[in-house]
């Protein structure tokens, strides 16, 4: 009898390990199987320093009396110089991100080509040219970053060089002006890696005037002698590297 009841009792004891065992066992295999998420990637931020190229066409008007102005079958009152052509040149900046706003300044330098020809009627037929070699700006930018995407407005400070050219009645003469003025425009940049942006923006600017002379015989030539006012529009794109 007592042979019997310690079997009866080893007997439950090992079916209540087993059962354990057995319980156990999956929730072990369950934990070595657990693999926690990775951590959430970090925020894409427009915030440094950045530096780049860029090139483009600028269009220009040149408004100015009298020669460009004079009431004649060549000008007939109305502007004769549009200079244009392909400007290219570095840009360097700062960005500060709040949110989704996006707080920058911006200078860049251009040099290229941009001019233009005309035949106005000064003492005869005459030749008059325009020529544009560098621009630069110093502007402010605000934007709205739709994370790698930047929608931005920019405005500031314009700086060219104009050189006007006349050839008339038997004598040549030249001049040239430094101008200043105000710029807007706006753009768009998608950094295409963690470092390299592309860019496309627009710009006006707005010169004001500035006086030039021309002299034939010794003398300056009063009816040639004017003011003469500058607007610019330029197109472009660019590529930037964010440090």
């Amino acid at each position: 009898m007592k042979t019997t009841l310690m079997a009866g009792v080893a007997a439950a004891g090992l079916g209540l390990a087993l059962a354990a065992g057995a319980g156990g066992a999956p929730a072990a295999q369950a934990a070595d199987l657990y693999v926690p998420p990775p951590p959430p990637p970090p925020m894409w931020s427009w915030t440094g320093f950045y530096g780049g190229v860029h090139a483009g066409m600028v269009d220009g008007d040149i408004d100015g009396d009298p020669f460009f102005g004079q009431k004649s079958d060549f000008s007939n009152n109305e502007t004769v110089l549009d200079p244009n052509g392909f400007m290219g040149g570095i840009q360097a900046g700062y960005n500060y991100q709040i949110d989704s706003i996006v707080l920058g300044v911006e200078g860049d330098f251009s040099l290229g080509d941009v001019d233009d020809t005309a035949y106005p009627f000064v003492f005869g037929p005459s030749r008059a040219e325009a020529q544009i070699d560098w621009m630069a700006t110093i502007r402010a930018r605000v934007g709205w970053a739709m994370d790698r995407t930047l929608f931005y407005a920019t405005g500031g400070m314009a700086f060219t060089d104009l050189e006007l050219k006349l050839d008339s009645a038997g004598f040549g003469d030249k001049d040239s002006n430094s101008y200043f003025g105000w710029t807007v425009g706006g753009g768009v940049e998608h950094a295409v890696t963690d470092h390299i942006t592309l860019k496309a923006e627009y710009l006006y600017a707005d010169f004001g005037k500035e006086g030039f002379s021309f002299y034939g015989g010794g003398q300056e030539l009063p009816e040639t002698s004017d003011d003469f006012k500058l607007k610019t529009h330029t197109f472009r794109v660019g590529v930037n590297y964010l440090f």
